[in-house]
């Protein structure tokens, strides 16, 4: 009896894990009568605006764009060098200090439009860890650094003023002890502010994917900054002209002030982003049922609703492909905190990804279930999320339960009689 459960659960998992993502619960096979398929409708959705960190990710979000979809975002990036010798000895008077920006190839907005930036101080002291979604930093209007143009170019290189620059050299040249507090705390570096006539936002690399990868830093030009013409006739061709010797400095810290406002109501569908909302299930399980049955496989399923989006194809967007559901024994007071911080292996988060061409997440959240109708601690808080928090920008659109059955959220049970 024993080896013939095995064998039938076996068979079960393999079916379920070889269906089509869009099929769940639709078309199982029912000619085995000791197989029950129940299809939990999810009534409880509650879409929660929690707001992520924005600080010292993968990535750093940078422009402005009016998305009719999902509302109007303006993301300035933050930016500020370190101070170290390890790196550069000293920094003259004559010394010239670029920006180099390197980007992500992923674009959100329109993609051949050319989006204009111009660089000033921060306007007040800034934590990379402590920035978060839709709070903004202030921003010193009246102390430009530089300006700047980029289209679809992965790298733009930007010389930053001689006043910013001797600024920056009074702190990095300091000799006291408490050099690195003094500038810390003094020192807000650089805001780098897109015009509001921009139309896509583009994404710093701040982290290498394989080993040497360029990533976003300062170019320091050791040489004084200007070529060194010895040719008589002005030429700039002698073999003897002096080239610039730029020595990389790292940037210590980085982040976004991010800002999205005008985000349109819908009466239908769910909208999450990944760095600012959570999905809390509130889902009604019929337990006292469920503790007479051998529960063998759950799916927690959602179907994307890419309608609002097909109707503006000229903005490309970010696509999600992974969602994420967190389980709390009780709310966290710092509910995107805890689950940036959760990590992967934890048993407690469970994950689908989807392929290129597929609409539906479709979740294994057996153990979940198996909590909840066998377990000593009942209604835990599953939280769903998309994505992860790497700076770059993902909004979905799923639908609710406004859609036929085939497409609203559920959780699909398998059981053994």
């Amino acid at each position: 009896m024993v080896t013939a459960f095995l064998i039938l659960f076996i068979s079960v998992t393999m079916f379920l894990g070889c269906e089509s993502p869009g099929s769940v619960g639709d078309d199982i096979i029912s000619e085995d009568d000791t197989i029950e398929i129940t299809t939990i409708d999810i009534d409880g959705l509650n879409v929660l605006h929690e707001n992520g960190f924005s600080g010292r990710l993968s990535n750093t979000a940078l422009g402005y764009l009016q998305d009719p979809v999902y509302g109007t975002i303006k993301s300035t990036a933050l930016i500020k060098p370190v101070i170290s010798r390890a790196q550069v000895d000293t920094i003259h008077d004559n010394t010239t200090i670029f920006l180099r920006l390197i980007f992500n190839p992923v674009i959100y907005g329109n993609e051949s439009t050319v989006s204009e930036f111009e660089i000033f101080e921060a306007g007040e002291i800034w934590r990379g860890n402590q920035l978060r979604y839709n709070r903004e930093v202030n921003i010193d209007y009246g102390n430009k650094v530089a300006e700047f143009q980029i289209a679809g170019q992965d790298t733009v290189v930007i010389e930053l003023s001689e006043q910013w620059t001797q600024k920056f050299a009074g702190f990095f040249n300091n000799e006291v002890a408490d050099r690195d507090s003094l500038y810390r705390n003094n020192f807000p570096g650089l805001a780098i502010v897109p015009s509001e006539n921009n139309q896509k936002i583009r994404f710093i690399k701040h982290s290498q994917q394989q080993e040497g990868d360029l990533i976003t830093s300062f170019l320091v030009d050791t040489t004084s900054a200007e070529l060194i013409d010895t040719d008589e006739n002005g030429d700039g061709n002698n073999e003897n002209d002096v080239e610039p010797e730029l020595v990389q400095l790292d940037a210590r810290d980085w982040g976004a002030s991010f800002i999205r406002t005008d985000e349109p109501e819908y009466d239908t569908g769910i909208v999450l982003h990944n760095g600012e909302r959570a999905l809390l299930l509130d889902v009604d399980l019929p337990r006292e049922t469920l503790k007479t049955k051998n529960i063998v496989n759950a799916q927690l399923v959602l179907s994307k609703d890419f309608g609002p989006e097909s109707l503006f194809p000229g903005i490309v967007r970010p696509r999600s492909n992974l969602a994420r559901v967190h389980v709390f024994n009780q709310t966290p007071a710092d509910l995107m905190g805890e689950i940036f911080t959760f990590g992967q292996t934890n048993p407690n988060v469970y994950t689908a990804v989807l392929g290129d061409d597929e609409e539906t997440f479709k979740m294994d959240i057996t153990q979940h279930i198996l909590n909840e109708v066998y377990g000593s601690i009942e209604n835990r808080k599953p939280y769903l999320t998309i994505q992860s928090v790497n700076g770059i920008i993902y909004s979905t659109r799923f639908f609710d339960t406004n859609a036929s059955d085939n497409l609203k959220p559920r959780i699909v049970i398998t059981t053994l009689k």
